[in-house]
């Protein structure tokens, strides 16, 4: 693919991508039409530009795919340098943010290595710590925390 596509967040700032680059979202790839911005309604400016940097990075040829489940919590060992680095880089905000825009604009092995790090920080930690970290608002009742842990188990079995 020849071209650039402009980008649109949610709070309006365009930005630029290659097509070839922009090879790793399905969501692009399914909506672009020529001369014609594409809107990213769930992405923030910040959280755009750091997708678009991902996605320049890997020019439309994905990384090494995570194998699941994760065998180590040191990402160093199972991450190229590259992702290990961009990863680092980010705030806990950023993470959450980029969890969602990679999710919306289904780019699969950046939604993949962004999970890895989301388990990695909520590894050995309690309830409350998690919800410390990631600034958790609303919280569930007693109730609902045991019924997503029953149905949730394998999860922590496979960490």
């Amino acid at each position: 693919m020849d071209g650039e596509i402009t980008l649109k967040s949610k709070d309006g700032a365009e930005v630029k991508l290659s097509k070839k680059n922009a090879e790793l979202s399905t969501y692009i790839k399914d909506n672009m039409e020529d001369n014609k911005p594409l809107d990213i309604k769930e992405v923030d400016e910040k959280t755009l530009k750091i997708i678009v940097d991902f996605l320049n990075h890997y020019a439309g040829v994905a990384p090494k795919e995570l194998e699941k489940p994760l065998k180590t919590t040191n990402l160093k060992e199972i991450l190229d340098e590259y992702s290990c680095d961009f990863l680092d880089k980010l705030s806990v905000e950023d993470v959450s943010n980029l969890n969602v825009g990679a999710n919306y604009m289904e780019i699969q092995c950046l939604l993949d290595i962004v999970c890895a790090k989301v388990a990695v920080l909520c590894k050995d930690k309690t309830d409350e710590e998690i919800i410390t970290l990631f600034n958790i608002k609303e919280t569930f009742t007693e109730e609902e925390k045991t019924k997503i842990r029953d149905e949730n188990k394998w999860i922590e079995e496979n960490l």
